[in-house]
């Protein structure tokens, strides 16, 4: 058995610091190259950290 989590998702979230978000699918296909490259990767079913983020609503999660 082993731990190592699965690769991310095109599907997950890029979250910047300053509250921009996009797929990271749309950041591996260049399209915010104008943007910094710190940035946080959040699992799309890590629904309580994108609450706590703000972007649950921009989701439509529950």
């Amino acid at each position: 058995m082993t731990n190592a989590r699965q690769p991310y998702h095109p599907d997950d979230i890029v979250v910047w610091p300053d509250g921009g978000w996009a797929t990271l699918g749309e950041v591996q296909a260049g399209e915010y190259g104008w943007r910094s490259d710190d940035y946080e990767v959040v699992r799309l079913e890590d629904i309580e950290r994108l609450k706590v983020l703000g972007l649950a609503e921009d989701l439509d999660l529950p």
